[in-house]
């Protein structure tokens, strides 16, 4: 039992915490409602939650190429889920922001130090491993949606169950990783314990960094790809609720499983993103991705009733969440001698980076309306198919 946690503690983890960052999205409907928010205060909310991350994980992921450090995977989450409980008691729009904040400090040590676990247990199935990962990240931004909705029902309180889950977490990852299994080095599936390194993994690695390189060049063409994607995610994840509501005519109490239903899709087209890449190669995925979403936003955008609205979803999230493991087994390869800070930006930023653009898309709602401003998304999308094509796959 212990062996098959470690195995897929890496997926549980990014599951937990990904729970909160999937759920701060899903409560902008309550924000705006409560705290009388315009739509640009509400996508700044989002904004708190990622720059912080956006400037940490890049050094994080430095810090996990250089030293280990397990117990971020932990202290991580915790710090995730518990500062979405704390909102709770929030009694003003600055206190959100600072919370929101501090859970994307959380989230910006979790990532990088959990994906360096997946490539040192199991590198013999890479885009499978990561496409597993990233599953794992997908399933918790689709159920925190789904808990957060119950603010819908039981008011803010109800935010405490974050904290229950993070307690769990804890409990489940002291479970796998401490005690007597640290000293089973046999099994390089499993993964690494907090206080004994397992010695293959250690000499797998070592032997990556003596004879790998660093293609810098690639990976900063790839960093566009990642940027692309991560402001597609970012702003789907923000106004999917809000075009529900205002465009749509739904309910807001309903907006939450709209954003759900959406990440569930994307929970399983991740894992089809990180099996396809073992077929057809990374970047061909990345690119199937990237020519899907064009046309499906366009149907998402302007067929303004349930069925272009539901319909258009299921294309569009492939275009999205298809690419996820490939973007990350991609960095790992381009920057073979620094794979910690390649995952610190790929997963990391490729979350985070664009919460930064999210509050501009917002104030162009203010503005125009929100269709308008999703039109945004489509010379994005662009950007990110052609500079896709000006990659190569790596060594």
């Amino acid at each position: 039992m212990k062996r098959i946690v470690r195995k897929y503690g890496p997926v549980i983890f990014h599951c937990i915490n990904d729970f909160g960052q999937g759920s701060l999205a899903a409560l902008i409907p309550f924000f705006i409602t409560n705290f009388g928010l315009n739509y640009y205060q509400s996508a700044f909310i989002i904004f708190c939650n990622t720059v912080v991350a956006s400037i940490a994980q890049p050094v994080l992921g430095y810090v996990a190429d250089r030293w280990r450090v397990p117990w971020f995977i932990p202290v991580g989450f915790s710090v995730t889920l518990v500062s979405i409980s704390a909102i709770a008691i929030a009694m003003s729009y600055e206190m959100i922001l600072a919370l929101a904040l501090l859970s994307g400090v959380g989230a910006a040590l979790f990532h990088p130090e959990a994906a360096l676990l997946v490539n040192r247990t199991q590198f013999h199935e890479l885009g499978n491993a990561m496409g597993r990962f990233a599953v794992g990240g997908s399933a918790g931004f689709a159920l925190g949606p789904l808990l957060a909705g119950g603010v819908y029902v039981f008011g803010g309180q109800f935010l405490w169950v974050f904290t229950l889950i993070a307690l769990l977490g804890v409990l489940l990852y002291l479970y796998a990783f401490m005690g007597e299994g640290e000293a089973d080095t046999d099994d390089t599936d499993i993964a690494d314990s907090a206080d004994s390194a397992d010695t293959g993994n250690r000499e797998s690695r070592a032997k990556v960094l003596s004879t790998g390189t660093n293609d810098w060049v690639s990976f900063g063409k790839l960093f566009f790809v990642i940027a692309s994607r991560s402001i597609l995610f970012s702003v789907l994840a923000i106004f999917i609720p809000i075009l529900y509501i205002t465009v749509i005519n739904g309910e807001a109490s309903a907006s939450s499983l709209a954003l759900t239903a959406y990440f569930a899709m994307g929970a399983v087209l991740t894992y089809m993103g990180g099996a396809l890449s073992d077929r057809l190669g990374f970047l061909k995925t990345v690119r199937l991705g990237n020519l899907i979403f064009l046309p499906s936003v366009l149907v998402f955008i302007f067929v303004p009733n349930m069925w272009g609205f539901f319909g258009a979803m299921i294309p569009m999230a492939f275009g999205v969440f298809s690419q996820y493991g490939p973007i990350t087994v991609l960095g790992q390869k381009y920057l073979a001698k620094n794979a910690g800070f390649a995952s610190g930006i790929t997963l990391g930023l490729g979350i985070t980076l664009g919460g930064l653009v999210a509050p501009y898309v917002g104030h162009l709602a203010d503005i125009y309306d929100v269709q308008t401003a999703l039109m945004t998304l489509i010379p994005v999308g662009v950007i990110g198919l052609l500079m896709s094509f000006w990659l190569k796959e790596p060594k």
